[in-house]
């Protein structure tokens, strides 16, 4: 039972990590090259001293800013649809595969079922998988420290 554990917890950890390697390999770049574009555009639209000018030269580039921003909000949305359907994934094997049973010191009216004296957690499986999953999601969700 304990090594049921263990692997529900490394599955969590493996899935995390795939999609922080996913991102490494190919996500990061593109995200970072996206954002040096519109550090210079910002940079170039700061330099301009004249509102009126910068207002022009704002309507010119515009278009371009705005194409970047719809880039990097589909990179983004894109690492996170990919966080959710290998969350599905793995959800549909630990249920499948593992029963875990949890005992806690305590009783909670809706949630254990008391059984010789102890306190048996329901739902134990899912209950372990969401909250290690919880645990690596920053792990797999990283973005520069820029957006």
């Amino acid at each position: 039972m304990q090594i049921d554990i263990f692997l529900i917890i490394l599955i969590s950890f493996l899935s995390n990590m795939l999609i922080f390697l996913v991102y490494k390999a190919f996500l990061g770049k593109k995200i970072e090259s996206i954002l040096v574009k519109l550090r210079e555009y910002d940079e170039r639209l700061n330099k301009i001293s004249s509102s009126k000018r910068r207002e022009r030269i704002y309507n010119k580039v515009s278009k371009q800013i705005k194409s970047y921003n719809s880039s990097l909000y589909f990179y983004s949305m894109l690492q996170s649809i990919l966080l959710i359907v290998i969350y599905m994934i793995d959800l549909y094997i630990v249920i499948s595969h593992f029963q875990v049973n949890l005992y806690l010191p305590f009783e909670i009216p809706i949630l254990t079922l008391t059984k010789n004296g102890q306190h048996l957690l329901l739902g134990s499986t899912l209950i372990l998988f969401i909250l290690s999953f919880v645990l690596f999601t920053p792990l797999s969700l990283r973005r520069p420290k820029v957006i």
